[in-house]
């Protein structure tokens, strides 16, 4: 009887165990399938960005050369500008294509982690090297609307306005760079379930 009693009791913890064990998996299903989800949500930020740079290119590049030629620069500050601005957009593609955000959550943990690092140091030093040309059109820009006549009043304007651009790039940046590693985290937790 008491052999019958603990069999129950066995069969019933047996049970028990099976139906913990069946709400754990799938938790585990649950929060993997939510980590993917957040995850997908910030590399779209990064799609959003990247488009935004498409765009800006598309805009701004004849904007750049009509403003150019309407202040009668020179060719060679206008090919400059069309080359610096070719090779950002170059530059941004290359590097958003080898991240390949549709393909990251697909990738081995080791791989995704490292497409994620190497993306940032990237965007990081084309972010200052392309700051140079930049400074250099801002500066020759500045010099064709002013008629090369340097004033305080007028420098201090562009200069505020050359600083906000600035910010508002950084600030961006530092969003992005934040959602990236907010991936990495996920990533890290993904790979510890």
């Amino acid at each position: 009887m008491e052999m019958n009693n603990d069999f129950a009791e066995l069969q019933e913890l047996k049970e028990q165990f099976n139906i913990l064990s069946e709400k754990l998996e799938k938790q585990a299903i649950i929060n993997e399938t939510l980590i993917k989800e957040s995850m997908k949500k910030k590399l779209s930020y990064v799609d959003r960005t990247y488009k935004m740079y498409k765009t800006a290119f598309v805009i701004t590049t004849p904007l750049l050369i009509a403003l150019l030629l309407l202040y009668k620069a020179s060719m060679v500050l206008c090919i400059f500008a069309v080359l610096s601005q070719i090779v950002e957009m170059i530059l941004h593609r290359r590097e958003y294509r080898k991240l390949n955000t549709k393909g990251l959550m697909s990738l081995s943990h080791i791989e995704a982690v490292e497409r994620v690092v190497t993306f940032k140091k990237n965007f990081k030093r084309n972010g200052i090297v392309m700051l140079i040309p930049g400074i250099i059109l801002f500066i020759a820009f500045i010099g064709l609307l002013t008629d090369y006549k340097f004033e305080i009043g007028t420098m201090i304007f562009y200069l505020i306005f050359c600083l906000l651009a600035l910010t508002y790039e950084f600030v961006r940046s530092k969003n992005m760079f934040s959602k990236l590693d907010e991936i990495l985290k996920q990533i890290e937790e993904l790979k510890g379930e």
